[in-house]
């Protein structure tokens, strides 16, 4: 009997009120429900706040099987999988933060159709325990977030997602197939379709206008105090996206001096305080959080006022992904960018040192192998803590690129990494339970009470295999800080009774493959790479230093071709519209460059000098930098010849 698809976009309907609350879909995610339940290719492009997770989420549940959902980040998956259970829907995911023993465990309960959606990193697919279960998990969906990491020319471009169709098919499977993305261009599409070998799909657009945006960009080399300024006349909650944990740890502070309350988040705290920091953003205890990009994945604040990016981010998909966290209720918000020259130079400093060379990346791959006692063709089967420190000995590569080094090789496909895994400790036990819970048969009362808690927390999830649970569970259970556990522990394995392993900061890592006596990349691919990613930068250059519509910019990179010149909203067009009542522009670039002619000069001589009003200076100044016309020596402007 043919399926009847219009009850099941009916049933799937029903969800959306019974478990999201909303009585129908968005525009654009109705059409995408429909063609899944179909059973048509689908390719989804709605911008960041659009919408996509729905979009599988429901069919997930009015489809009879497992929906398989590939995502490449750890956070994203782990969030996902925290705010179905929320709704009281089966989910879990798999990812290099949990040992084999609890990955074989989902995957038996996967088999047995305990969930409805299981969400798993794509190098888990070229697992031997994957390829062998994957016939009996039923799956009948396989939706492709962020797909956009199937391209090359992606802003997070993973190798491994060019293989997911391939390790899917190749067990025999044949189920439905969508891809996601919020970020990609016309280029990062087509790589898409054929990628994943889409035959006709159904494309589902949303335009990437966001009409609500105020788009704005402050050339500065005084961001604190612009900062400041800003700040003291927001109204509302908002972001600030720093580049590293330092910067936001001394904004934060230097923004709490001011009298605005503010949090620091990064991925080096706690994931208890990371989650307190979030549920407080959002419930408008804390008006505003300064964080790296680690914060903002699967966090749904509508009433974000603003966005302001102090650090330059290396991609314009970055940036529109970041800075869309505003405003998503439709109400006027603002994603401001703060940026100077030098800034754009550092950043571009970093991107070319944060993708090292073929030589780099086969010195760490090297040093990596040997740190994890690893023989030409053999490779571990779980995920293992590495020391940064033994690498830079073996390699020579300094211990603050290590981590770098060992990003890019995640991107190559050659290990999964995590950095920013909750700190947790794992206990692998040598002996049965009884010798844990009694060692000294009552001799030595608080070491007795010490493993009987030992024994009851990790249970037979220790025995033959190391089990990790949370630090901060492990804390609470014993009563004790991390110190005390540690020395406890210590005792037990001195005794012979365990080992242990603290996570606590330091890379998790997993080859992808057994080891090889070269790095597995090509050189040619990596100097592909390199240069893709500077010209992503350029292009995020070009939107800093436009002279035309920064909404118009955004649009026309993204693949929209009916753009208006202008959307009356940003700050390009509401300089333009104040020119054109002060000031002929050409006028004032001819007479600046008149100037510079003769001599160079300071931007303050400028100014005495013209005795124009500062923004007319500056929206000039931009202007004639843009063009090539003048360039900066030192602290003085000069027309270039």
């Amino acid at each position: 009997m043919p399926i009847d698809n219009s009850s099941r976009y009916g049933e799937a309907e029903r969800l959306l009120k019974t478990y999201w609350g909303y009585d129908t879909f968005r525009p654009g995610q109705d059409k995408v429900v429909q063609s899944v339940l179909k059973g048509e290719d689908t390719l989804v492009l709605f911008p960041t706040g659009g919408g996509k997770s729905l979009c599988y989420q429901v069919p997930a549940l009015v489809l009879d099987g497992l929906t398989l959902v590939i995502s490449p980040l750890v956070a994203l998956m782990e969030d996902q999988v925290a705010q179905l259970r929320r709704y009281g829907i089966s989910a879990e995911f798999i990812n290099s933060t949990i040992s084999r023993h609890e990955v074989e465990q989902r995957v038996i309960n996967a088999r047995n159709g305990m969930y409805r959606l299981l969400y798993v990193a794509p190098e888990r697919l070229h697992t031997s325990l994957f390829q062998h279960e994957l016939p009996d998990l039923n799956v009948e969906l396989v939706a492709v977030d962020e797909a956009h990491c199937i391209s090359e020319w992606g802003h997070e471009f993973r190798p491994s997602y060019r293989q997911i169709r391939d390790w899917i098919e190749s067990t025999g499977i044949q189920p439905r197939w969508m891809a996601l993305t919020a970020t990609a261009t016309p280029r990062v599409r087509d790589d898409i379709v054929e990628s994943l070998r889409f035959k006709d799909p159904v494309v589902v657009s949303k335009t990437f206008e966001r009409s609500n945006l105020k788009w704005w960009v402050i050339p500065t080399h005084q961001k604190r105090t612009k900062l400041k300024q800003l700040l003291a006349r927001a109204e509302g909650s908002g972001l600030v996206y720093a580049g590293t944990r330092r910067e936001c740890e001394q904004l934060a502070d230097a923004i709490t001096a001011m009298g605005i309350r503010a949090a620091a988040y990064h991925a080096g705290l706690p994931a208890e305080k990371r989650k307190q920091i979030q549920t407080d953003w959002i419930k408008d205890d804390i008006p505003l959080v300064v964080a790296t990009n680690a914060f903002g994945m699967g966090i749904d604040k509508p009433d974000c006022r603003y966005v302001v990016h102090w650090s330059v981010p290396s991609s314009i998909e970055a940036y529109y992904q970041e800075a869309g966290r505003a405003g998503r209720d439709g109400l006027p918000s603002f994603p401001v960018l703060l940026y100077s020259q030098s800034d754009l130079d550092r950043i571009r400093k970093q991107t070319d040192q944060s993708h090292p060379n073929i030589e780099v990346l086969h010195s760490v791959y090297s040093a990596l192998c040997d740190s994890l006692d690893l023989a030409l063709g053999t490779k571990h089967d779980s995920a293992r803590v590495v020391e940064p420190e033994s690498i830079t000995k073996r390699s020579g590569v300094p211990s603050k690129m290590v981590l770098q080094v060992l990003r890019a090789l995640e991107k190559y496909g050659v290990i999964t990494l995590a950095d920013d895994y909750p700190p947790a400790i794992g206990v692998l036990f040598h002996t049965g339970l009884d010798q844990i819970c009694r060692p000294t048969s009552g001799r030595h009362p608080a070491k007795d009470a010490f493993g009987d808690t030992l024994a009851r927390l990790y249970a037979n999830d220790a025995i033959g295999d190391m089990h990790f649970i949370d630090m901060n569970v492990v804390c609470e259970r014993f009563g004790k800080n991390r110190n005390a556990i540690i020395k406890g522990l210590e005792v037990f394995r001195l005794d012979g009774l365990l080992s242990y392993e603290v996570r606590d900061g330091k890379p998790l890592v997993e080859l992808i493959e057994p080891r090889e006596s070269k790095v597995p990349v090509s050189r040619t691919a990596v100097e592909q790479y390199r240069k893709h990613l500077m010209a992503k930068l350029d292009f995020m250059e070009g939107y800093a230093k436009t002279q035309q519509c920064r909404s118009g910019y955004l649009r026309r990179y993204f693949g929209e071709t009916d753009v208006p010149a202008a959307c009356g909203n940003c700050d390009v067009c509401l300089a333009n519209a104040d020119l054109a009542s002060s000031g002929d522009l050409k006028a004032d670039t001819d007479q600046i460059l008149s100037l510079l002619n003769d001599n160079p000069a300071k931007l303050p001589e400028l100014h005495r000098s013209l005795k124009w009003r500062k923004d007319r200076l500056l929206r000039a100044l931009n202007w004639l930098s843009a063009e090539g016309l003048i360039r900066q020596d030192g602290e003085s402007l000069v027309a270039r010849k």
